[in-house]
């Protein structure tokens, strides 16, 4: 960090709006322990803000209404990084962020790069980076293993497939009585949400599952460190993570769970945009998906926890913060 004329010159500058920081914040943590980073968390667009960057690298979180004012601006000796998640493929704000000032353009998952150069640009410099974990939020957690498994997400939001999980929960069950589920989820305004929850309830209701199923309904915390010990606690109470959303770009809960010695399975059947980085734990059909937990079911405990074992050291190796923040560190300044 260098001052001059009373302005401190910083090595990053973080942009992004207020509260939406959370998938960047693993990275940042660990990129903090080299780099003096200068935070800016503008609530609205027209405001000044922009003129208060001090760093030599600008990273925008979100490619939307932020990245569209810092990008119309050519700076000078520095080098403009946008990192694009999902959504910001189909807003106004492809059409109108100023391209040829963006250094680069970084995605978490390969299938969404490629959109971006067939819809928006292919001459954007682009690279996908997945997202990071704190792994020592998601401690590896002790299990005498049984028959629990678990599904959780931010929202009850129709995309994460909660009907369809339930058929097929039915139908592992007429195999294997002693499975039980639990789905958990934050309680939003979102409507579509709303109506999800709803219909899965009346679902677990008309096909006679109460006592095989369990969903949670969790208050939003806005404390990131509570919300993972919060977590963490929901872990520790089961055995198998299950993922049968329709769609994902990386998978946070998915990879929680295994973190915490659960072991995986996922729809890929549904859902092949991750395959990529949980392909070892994906199936190719319902069918193939309830044989394959009923095998896990069957193992010795030795073999669950080597396998569990297996997978930390599997996410530890691809997706910790400092493996994460070393590829950030190579386009920052290459």
């Amino acid at each position: 960090m260098k001052i001059f004329k009373n302005k401190t010159i910083y090595d990053i500058t973080f942009i992004c709006r207020k509260g939406h920081d959370h998938f960047a914040q693993p990275i940042l943590k660990e990129l903090e322990k080299k780099y003096h980073i200068q935070y800016l968390y503008p609530e609205h667009r027209l405001e000044y803000w922009h003129f208060l960057v001090r760093g030599k690298v600008i990273w925008v979180e979100w490619a939307n209404k932020f990245a569209l004012p810092v990008s119309r601006k050519s700076w000078k000796n520095k080098k403009l990084i946008i990192r694009l998640h999902r959504n910001e493929i189909i807003s106004r704000y492809m059409s109108k962020i100023i391209w040829k000032n963006v250094d680069k353009l970084v995605f978490i998952n390969k299938y969404f790069e490629n959109e971006f150069k067939n819809k928006v640009s292919s001459e954007v410099d682009t690279i996908t980076i997945p997202n990071a974990i704190d792994i020592n939020s998601f401690p590896l957690i002790p299990h005498l293993y049984g028959k629990s498994i678990c599904v959780y997400s931010f929202t009850f939001n129709p995309i994460k497939g909660y009907d369809q999980l339930i058929n097929m929960f039915y139908k592992l069950i007429k195999i294997d009585s002693g499975f039980h589920l639990t789905i958990m989820g934050m309680i939003t305004k979102q409507h579509s949400a709303i109506r999800h929850l709803k219909e899965i309830k009346d679902q677990v209701i008309n096909m006679g599952l109460s006592d095989k199923i369990t969903i949670i309904e969790r208050q939003r915390v806005d404390s990131l460190i509570e919300d993972r010990e919060n977590v963490v606690n929901f872990l520790r109470k089961h055995d198998i993570i299950i993922s049968y959303s329709h769609t994902e770009s990386f998978h946070y809960s998915f990879a929680e769970g295994m973190l915490c010695g659960l072991e995986g399975f996922y729809n890929m059947w549904h859902n092949s945009l991750i395959k990529k980085y949980w392909g070892n734990w994906g199936y190719e059909s319902e069918e193939e998906f309830i044989d394959s937990i009923i095998k896990w079911s069957n193992l010795s405990q030795t073999d669950k926890e080597r396998k569990v074992e297996e997978n930390r050291k599997y996410i530890i190796k691809n997706f910790s913060s400092e493996a994460i923040s070393k590829k950030y560190e190579k386009i920052f300044w290459e």
